[in-house]
Parts: structure tokens; sequence; C-alpha cells
């Protein structure tokens, strides 16, 4: 995929949504020296692209009852890989999934209720035809969340 080139009034734009996406136009518009319809029409733009892919709310995990997190380590039979991540996709404890390089082929990071609901889907998860080997780290404290890019 060919990254699209972006120019300061699209950076300008971008950092700002990711520090509020609630943020309005006009205020980008000033920020960026621009009209409030050229950032409509930049924003419309970016979406198209995929650059922009939704406007969120970031929830904290804890406080809506989600207070085990953890990273699921998985070596997968070759000829599984495509079945396993379509599989892994559709579980709603999944929040991350990362192809991956080295002994592990894919890396998760998943949200559960409890250690019963993690170990639950832990066995789900090591019960998926082709999951040849599985390693678990629950998370014990969350250090740094940024889902930002400084652009």
């Amino acid at each position: 995929m060919i990254s699209p080139v972006l120019d300061n009034v699209d950076k300008t734009i971008l950092n700002s949504l990711q520090r509020n996406g609630r943020v309005p136009y006009s205020e980008i518009a000033k920020k960026a020296g621009v009209s409030e319809a050229t950032i409509r029409y930049r924003i419309k733009r970016l979406q198209k692209k995929g650059v922009i892919r939704a406007f969120t709310a970031i929830l904290n995990p804890a406080l809506i009852g989600f207070s085990i997190s953890g990273a699921i380590l998985m070596k997968l039979k070759p000829t599984h890989v495509k079945t396993i991540t379509e599989k892994l996709i559709v579980l709603p404890e999944t929040s991350y999934i990362y192809r991956s390089t080295g002994e592990y082929d894919i890396v998760t990071v998943v949200y559960a209720h409890d250690i019963n609901h993690f170990n639950e889907f832990v066995k789900k998860v090591k019960m998926i035809n082709g999951v040849k080997d599985v390693r678990i780290s629950v998370t014990t404290e969350l250090i740094k969340a940024n889902p930002t890019f400084a652009l």
C-alpha cells in the first residue's frame, strides 16, 4: 500500500482530530490558516483514502468491566494462518491482532471481564484447528496507551 502524501494542512487536521475527535472544523481551519470548507473537504478526502479509519471514543477498559488484559502469542501451522486469523477477528475479546516474525506467528491483545473469562478465552484459542502452541502473558499494569501518531 502506497502511503498518501500529507501536506501541512492534512497534518494539522490529523493532529487536531487525534487529540480531540470532536474539535470544531472552524478551530482546525484557524490553526491551518484555511477555510472551514477546505477542512470539510480535506477530512472527507482523508476518510475516502483510508487515512482516517473512524471517529471513535477511547474507553478505559477497567472502568467498563474489562479488568483483565493480556497478550497471547501463537505458533500456527502455515496452512492454517488465514482461517485462524479469520476466527480470531470475530472474537470480541481480541482488540489487536498482529502478524509477526520470529518464534510466534500471531500476537493478540485481549481484554476479559475477569481471570475466568480470560482462561475460557485461552481455552477457545487453543482449540482452534491449526494452533500449534500458545504462550500467555496476563498484564499487570498499563504503563502507556497512545493511539495517536506524531505527524
